[in-house]
């Protein structure tokens, strides 16, 4: 809804602009009158209204005078000027410095009025597409500054400029729903504030990994309210009302109190209080994140929910920034879709509004790529047992397993598992397994400068002795014969 401010020193003819047409039905709303220019003045520092309706010629303060001391002060207000037939020096002078339209007062009447006022409308949404663009532009460079490496930010406020929204002040507020696309609409539909209040704004919004930043810029005589004690489906943190050169300090303070949210989600609007300063990564991740797409693909299920649990340990008990965190969740994803082939599904899961519900999708995402691996590696016979006891082997291959075990896995007596395994899969357990521990040597063999030794010993085998003889006997050469041919 755009707002107009009515300038008239005749109370009739402000009346009869206001009864002229449906100002609401046109998409406007009147949010204050003035009988002079300087009186208008006042008003237009105070509500900031998106086009002023103002007649020229008035005590104290005129029509043009008005127009040029707005522009003087920064302010982009539409202007409509009503006139009379003998003042077009007047509307000439106000034209060239920026006035939209203007009405003959005579011949004022709904048709005209709807006219003009649709001519009015064209323009503020060119100018507020266009000052749109480049705020977007301006919170991105922001953004990059904050998170992607600068070393301070200090002493920046001053240079920042952000268009249309001259003379308000800021209120961030920042919404953790976890989803790629949110609109405003979206939070207004919580009725968190008033409508009058939402309207007066200009708003901005940036989202990014799952986080949506309103930047709500309201005239700074504005009283703001925001509803505390509703439940939502996310978190929503905002500040109070803060000059534009506060803009990185303010955005700063969300990002630290957004991350304390994200660890201990109270579901509901919450004021920021946090002190401004930039998050910093925790310690390198990489041994962590490497083991768990490695046991992926060597499909070790028990060993990925290890080391998931391990990193998670990690990052909560640092306090990582949630973008490290979803950032590392998406990069160990993406390679165990490579190393499972498993088509790539919508990641935005992994956008989770905080860190329990990230770690249960990508727990989820990652059974998925394992599933997909096992059954393509994995051959499958047609006994459901037979086939547990295949998985098994699989998945625990370098820990000592019994055949004990493994009929107690089934529930079967043990020399009847060992028959019908060879039975389904021509081969004895024993040797199944021998299969499975050598060919994953002969990888680490290929791809690692691992020794022989530690080879041995992750693959399964007990002793260095036992691993190179078996070795030898399913190849035909020793390991270290194998690594020089390879």
């Amino acid at each position: 809804m755009w707002t107009v401010l009515l300038v008239e020193d005749e109370v009739f003819v402000r009346r009869k602009v206001k009864e002229t047409m449906p100002w609401k039905e046109m998409g406007f709303t009147i949010i204050g009158e003035a009988g002079n220019g300087l009186e208008a003045m006042g008003k237009i520092r105070e509500c900031q209204p998106d086009v002023v309706i103002t007649d020229i010629v008035m005590p104290l303060m005129n029509g043009v005078d008005l127009l040029k001391q707005a522009r003087r002060e920064g302010f982009t207000s539409r202007f409509v000027m009503l006139t009379v037939m003998s003042d077009f020096e007047n509307v000439q002078q106000a034209l060239e410095f920026g006035a939209t339209s203007y009405m003959l007062k005579l011949y004022m009447d709904h048709v005209t009025l709807a006219e003009t006022m649709s001519k009015v409308e064209k323009e503020l949404i060119e100018r507020r597409n266009s000052e749109m663009r480049e705020a977007d532009r301006v919170y991105h460079k922001l953004w990059k500054l904050m998170i992607g490496g600068a070393e301070s930010t200090d002493g920046m406020g001053s240079e920042i400029v952000v268009p249309g929204v001259h003379g308000r002040e800021l209120r961030i507020i920042a919404v953790q729903h976890g989803r790629s696309a949110y609109t405003l609409d979206d939070f207004l539909g919580h009725n968190l504030m008033g409508t009058d209040m939402a309207s007066a704004a200009v708003w901005h919004m940036l989202t990014i990994e799952g986080v949506s930043y309103l930047f709500m810029w309201l005239p700074a005589s504005f009283q703001f309210s925001m509803l505390t004690e509703y439940t939502l489906p996310y978190s929503v943190i905002y500040t109070e009302l803060t000059p534009a050169v506060k803009l990185i300090e303010a955005w700063q303070s969300v990002l630290v109190a957004l991350n304390i949210e994200w660890y201990n989600p109270a579901f509901r609007a919450k004021l920021c209080t946090a002190i401004g300063s930039p998050l910093h990564e925790t310690a390198d991740t990489w041994g962590l994140e490497h083991e768990i797409w490695h046991n992926v693909e060597q499909l070790r299920w028990d060993a990925v929910v290890g080391a998931v649990n391990e990193l998670w340990e990690k990052f909560e008990v640092q306090h990582a920034p949630q973008q490290q965190v979803k950032q590392a969740a998406a990069r160990i994803v993406h390679l165990c879709a490579r190393i499972s082939q498993l088509p790539t599904s919508d990641e935005e899961v992994l956008l989770a509004p905080d860190h329990l519900r990230l770690k249960s999708a990508f727990l989820a995402r990652l059974e998925a790529h394992f599933k997909h691996l096992s059954a393509s590696r994995i051959p499958i016979s047609d006994h459901p047992e037979i086939n547990k006891i295949i998985s098994y082997l699989h998945e625990h291959y370098a820990e000592e397993i019994t055949l004990d075990t493994l009929a107690k896995l089934v529930c079967m007596d043990d020399k009847y598992v060992s028959s019908l395994f060879k039975k389904k899969l021509g081969l004895s357990i024993i040797h199944y397994l021998h299969q499975i521990r050598i060919e994953l040597a002969q990888r680490l063999l290929r791809e690692t400068d691992r020794t022989i030794s530690e080879i041995g010993e992750r693959v399964g085998f007990a002793n260095d002795n036992y691993f190179i003889k078996i070795f030898k006997r399913s190849t035909g050469v020793t390991p270290a014969s194998f690594r020089n041919r390879t």
